[in-house]
Protein backbone atom coordinates (compact mmCIF):
# COMPACT_ATOMS: atom_id res chain seq x y z
CA UNK A 1 0.00 0.00 0.00
CA UNK A 2 1.67 3.39 -1.19
CA UNK A 3 1.15 6.51 1.56
CA UNK A 4 1.94 9.96 0.46
CA UNK A 5 4.66 9.30 2.96
CA UNK A 6 8.01 7.84 2.58
CA UNK A 7 8.94 7.32 5.78
CA UNK A 8 13.05 6.82 5.24
CA UNK A 9 13.11 5.88 9.54
CA UNK A 10 16.50 4.86 10.68
CA UNK A 11 16.38 2.56 13.44
CA UNK A 12 17.68 3.36 16.85
CA UNK A 13 21.96 3.56 17.08
CA UNK A 14 23.34 2.36 20.24
CA UNK A 15 26.22 4.95 20.89
CA UNK A 16 28.20 5.71 23.38
CA UNK A 17 27.42 9.14 25.21
CA UNK A 18 29.74 11.10 26.92
CA UNK A 19 28.97 14.07 29.24
CA UNK A 20 29.40 17.07 27.09
CA UNK A 21 30.85 20.60 28.53
CA UNK A 22 29.37 24.09 28.06
CA UNK A 23 26.13 25.76 27.32
CA UNK A 24 24.97 24.12 30.61
CA UNK A 25 22.95 21.67 29.49
CA UNK A 26 21.82 18.53 30.91
CA UNK A 27 23.56 15.26 29.48
CA UNK A 28 21.72 11.98 29.18
CA UNK A 29 22.10 9.48 31.94
CA UNK A 30 24.96 7.06 31.07
CA UNK A 31 25.05 4.23 29.27
CA UNK A 32 21.80 5.59 27.56
CA UNK A 33 21.34 5.36 23.57
CA UNK A 34 20.93 7.87 21.07
CA UNK A 35 18.39 7.39 18.03
CA UNK A 36 17.42 9.54 14.50
CA UNK A 37 14.94 9.68 12.36
CA UNK A 38 14.28 11.39 9.33
CA UNK A 39 11.12 11.95 7.03
CA UNK A 40 10.37 14.21 3.32
CA UNK A 41 7.37 14.82 1.45
CA UNK A 42 6.99 17.12 -1.52
CA UNK A 43 4.33 18.63 -3.73
CA UNK A 44 1.80 19.12 -0.87
CA UNK A 45 -0.04 22.77 -0.46
CA UNK A 46 -1.69 24.15 2.03
CA UNK A 47 -4.90 26.49 2.74
CA UNK A 48 -3.72 29.83 2.09
CA UNK A 49 -0.32 31.58 0.52
CA UNK A 50 0.71 33.34 3.63
CA UNK A 51 4.88 33.65 3.67
CA UNK A 52 4.89 35.03 7.11
CA UNK A 53 7.79 33.38 8.66
CA UNK A 54 5.51 33.36 12.69
CA UNK A 55 7.16 34.20 16.01
CA UNK A 56 11.00 34.77 15.47
CA UNK A 57 11.58 33.62 19.40
CA UNK A 58 14.39 30.83 20.25
CA UNK A 59 15.57 29.33 23.23
CA UNK A 60 19.66 29.17 23.23
CA UNK A 61 19.57 25.21 22.07
CA UNK A 62 17.53 26.09 19.41
CA UNK A 63 19.37 28.95 17.90
CA UNK A 64 23.00 26.81 18.05
CA UNK A 65 20.88 24.14 16.33
CA UNK A 66 20.01 26.20 13.20
CA UNK A 67 23.52 28.14 13.06
CA UNK A 68 25.17 24.64 13.69
CA UNK A 69 22.71 23.18 10.87
CA UNK A 70 24.05 26.49 8.17
CA UNK A 71 27.39 26.21 9.26
CA UNK A 72 26.97 22.75 7.78
CA UNK A 73 24.96 23.55 5.05
CA UNK A 74 27.80 26.29 3.67
CA UNK A 75 30.12 23.38 3.50
CA UNK A 76 29.97 20.82 -0.07
CA UNK A 77 29.46 17.09 1.30
CA UNK A 78 28.82 13.46 0.29
CA UNK A 79 25.89 11.96 1.99
CA UNK A 80 25.33 8.12 1.66
CA UNK A 81 27.00 8.56 -2.01
CA UNK A 82 24.99 11.23 -2.99
CA UNK A 83 27.53 14.38 -3.49
CA UNK A 84 25.63 17.98 -2.44
CA UNK A 85 26.84 21.61 -2.94
CA UNK A 86 26.49 23.88 -0.86
CA UNK A 87 23.70 25.08 -0.02
CA UNK A 88 22.11 28.24 1.09
CA UNK A 89 21.38 29.18 5.05
CA UNK A 90 18.08 28.06 6.23
CA UNK A 91 15.62 30.86 8.29
CA UNK A 92 14.01 30.33 10.98
CA UNK A 93 10.45 29.73 10.52
CA UNK A 94 8.42 30.05 14.30
CA UNK A 95 5.60 28.06 12.35
CA UNK A 96 7.86 24.79 11.92
CA UNK A 97 9.41 26.06 15.31
CA UNK A 98 5.81 25.16 16.91
CA UNK A 99 5.11 22.02 15.55
CA UNK A 100 9.09 20.90 16.19
CA UNK A 101 8.57 21.89 19.74
CA UNK A 102 5.05 19.81 20.09
CA UNK A 103 6.73 16.57 18.62
CA UNK A 104 9.56 17.02 20.50
CA UNK A 105 7.47 17.76 23.92
CA UNK A 106 5.24 14.98 22.48
CA UNK A 107 7.72 12.39 22.89
CA UNK A 108 9.53 13.00 26.15
CA UNK A 109 5.64 13.37 27.46
CA UNK A 110 5.62 9.55 26.40
CA UNK A 111 8.31 8.20 26.17
CA UNK A 112 8.52 7.43 22.48
CA UNK A 113 10.42 8.00 19.72
CA UNK A 114 8.87 7.81 15.80
CA UNK A 115 8.24 10.64 13.42
CA UNK A 116 4.42 9.57 13.66
CA UNK A 117 3.04 10.70 17.02
CA UNK A 118 1.06 8.03 19.32
CA UNK A 119 -2.03 9.74 17.95
CA UNK A 120 -1.33 9.43 14.45
CA UNK A 121 -0.26 12.46 13.87
CA UNK A 122 2.25 13.04 11.13
CA UNK A 123 5.02 15.52 9.92
CA UNK A 124 2.52 17.11 7.62
CA UNK A 125 -1.07 17.25 10.21
CA UNK A 126 1.75 18.82 12.60
CA UNK A 127 2.76 21.37 10.46
CA UNK A 128 0.02 22.64 8.68
CA UNK A 129 -2.07 22.79 12.18
CA UNK A 130 0.89 24.78 13.50
CA UNK A 131 0.13 27.16 11.18
CA UNK A 132 2.81 26.43 8.29
CA UNK A 133 0.59 26.59 4.86
CA UNK A 134 0.93 26.79 1.17
CA UNK A 135 4.06 24.52 1.30
CA UNK A 136 5.85 22.75 -1.20
CA UNK A 137 8.35 20.56 0.46
CA UNK A 138 8.55 19.14 3.87
CA UNK A 139 11.14 17.42 5.46
CA UNK A 140 12.05 16.38 9.46
CA UNK A 141 14.97 15.13 11.24
CA UNK A 142 14.47 13.63 14.70
CA UNK A 143 17.13 12.86 17.21
CA UNK A 144 16.94 11.10 20.82
CA UNK A 145 19.71 11.37 23.71
CA UNK A 146 22.15 13.36 22.02
CA UNK A 147 23.53 16.31 23.56
CA UNK A 148 23.74 20.53 21.82
CA UNK A 149 27.50 19.62 21.14
CA UNK A 150 26.90 16.42 18.50
CA UNK A 151 23.18 16.39 17.96
CA UNK A 152 24.34 18.28 14.37
CA UNK A 153 27.11 16.02 13.72
CA UNK A 154 24.76 12.98 15.04
CA UNK A 155 22.14 14.10 11.57
CA UNK A 156 25.00 14.83 9.44
CA UNK A 157 27.14 11.28 10.36
CA UNK A 158 23.40 9.53 8.82
CA UNK A 159 23.20 9.40 5.33
CA UNK A 160 19.44 9.68 4.92
CA UNK A 161 19.13 12.86 8.16
CA UNK A 162 22.53 14.58 6.31
CA UNK A 163 20.84 14.40 2.95
CA UNK A 164 17.43 16.01 4.25
CA UNK A 165 20.11 18.61 5.92
CA UNK A 166 22.08 19.75 2.58
CA UNK A 167 19.10 20.00 0.19
CA UNK A 168 18.76 22.95 -1.36
CA UNK A 169 15.47 22.86 -1.70
CA UNK A 170 14.67 23.56 1.77
CA UNK A 171 14.88 27.54 2.93
CA UNK A 172 13.12 27.48 6.18
CA UNK A 173 13.71 25.53 9.49
CA UNK A 174 12.37 25.64 12.50
CA UNK A 175 13.90 23.19 15.95
CA UNK A 176 12.25 21.80 18.97
CA UNK A 177 14.46 20.36 21.75
CA UNK A 178 13.22 18.97 25.44
CA UNK A 179 15.13 17.48 27.81
CA UNK A 180 13.11 15.72 30.45
CA UNK A 181 15.09 13.85 32.99
CA UNK A 182 13.37 10.12 33.71
CA UNK A 183 12.92 9.21 30.36
CA UNK A 184 14.10 6.82 28.17
CA UNK A 185 16.70 8.99 25.85
CA UNK A 186 16.62 12.57 27.96
CA UNK A 187 16.74 14.71 25.12
CA UNK A 188 14.43 15.21 21.96
CA UNK A 189 15.45 16.85 19.03
CA UNK A 190 13.12 17.86 16.24
CA UNK A 191 13.54 19.61 13.02
CA UNK A 192 11.27 20.97 10.39
CA UNK A 193 12.30 21.73 7.29
CA UNK A 194 10.15 23.66 4.98
CA UNK A 195 9.75 25.33 1.72
CA UNK A 196 7.00 27.71 0.61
Amino acid sequence: MKTPLTFLTIGFFALALTACGGANLPSPSAGAGAAVGSSEVSGGLGANSSKDAGPQDMTAEERMVLEQTNKARAVARTCGGQSFAAAGPLTWNGYLAKSARAHSQDMADKSYFSHVGLDGSTMIKRDEAAGYSAWQELGENIAAGYAIAVVVQGWIDSPSHCKTLMDPKYKELGVGYVYKQGTQYGTYWTQEYGTR
